[in-house]
C-alpha cells in the first residue's frame, strides 16, 4: 500500500505537464470546432491554470505550438517512468519534479490573481465554498500538494542515497 501511495504522488509532476498539454489542445479543438460546447468547456477549465502558457504559445508559429504540446505529453510520459522507477535516474527526477513544481506554484498564483469583476478581492476574502476536484482553484491546489509531495519524496531519497554512498565509503 506503501509503494503505491508513493507512486501515486511520485505521479504528481505528471499531472501538471499533462494539463499544460490539454490546455495547449484544447486551444486546437477550440480552433478547429469554435462551435463545440465541449472544445468550449475544455478551453474554459484548463485556461485559469494554463493562461501564460496558452497566451505565450498562441501567436506562435504552428512549428512551436505543436512541438511544446509534444514536449509537455513526453515530459509527462517521462515522469511516468521515473515514478515507476524511482530508484534510476534520482536527478533527472529531481528537475522534472521541481519544475512542475514551480510551474504549478505560478500557475496557482496566476489563478489567486484572476478574477473578472472582484479586482481588488482575494480568494482569502470570498465567502467559503464547496472545492471540489472539478474546480479550477481547487484542482490546482491539489495538484501543487501532490508536486510539492514529490518534491519532498525526491529529496528524502536522495539524502537516503548520500547516507547509503557514505556509509559504504567507510
Amino acid at each position: 500500500m506503501r509503494a503505491l501511495v508513493l507512486t501515486v504522488i511520485r505521479l504528481g509532476p505528471c499531472g501538471a505537464y499533462m494539463a499544460a498539454a490539454v490546455s495547449l489542445l484544447s486551444v486546437a479543438l477550440l480552433c478547429s470546432t469554435p462551435s463545440s460546447p465541449f472544445a468550449w468547456a475544455v478551453y474554459t477549465a484548463m485556461l485559469p491554470m494554463t493562461r501564460m502558457l496558452i497566451l505565450a504559445l498562441v501567436t506562435a508559429s504552428d512549428i512551436v505550438f505543436w512541438g511544446a504540446t509534444v514536449v509537455l505529453f513526453v515530459a509527462a510520459a517521462a515522469g511516468g517512468y521515473l515514478a515507476v522507477r524511482p530508484e534510476r535516474y534520482l536527478r533527472l527526477r529531481f528537475v522534472h519534479a521541481h519544475v512542475a513544481l514551480i510551474t504549478s506554484g505560478f500557475a496557482l498564483h496566476q489563478i489567486s490573481q484572476n478574477s473578472a469583476g472582484l479586482a481588488s478581492i482575494s480568494f482569502a476574502q470570498l465567502p467559503p465554498v464547496v472545492w471540489s476536484l472539478v474546480d479550477g482553484p481547487s484542482a490546482a491546489l491539489a495538484l501543487f500538494v501532490l508536486i510539492l509531495l514529490a518534491c519532498v519524496s525526491t529529496h528524502v531519497a536522495i539524502i537516503k542515497s548520500i547516507r547509503f554512498a557514505r556509509h559504504y565509503a567507510k
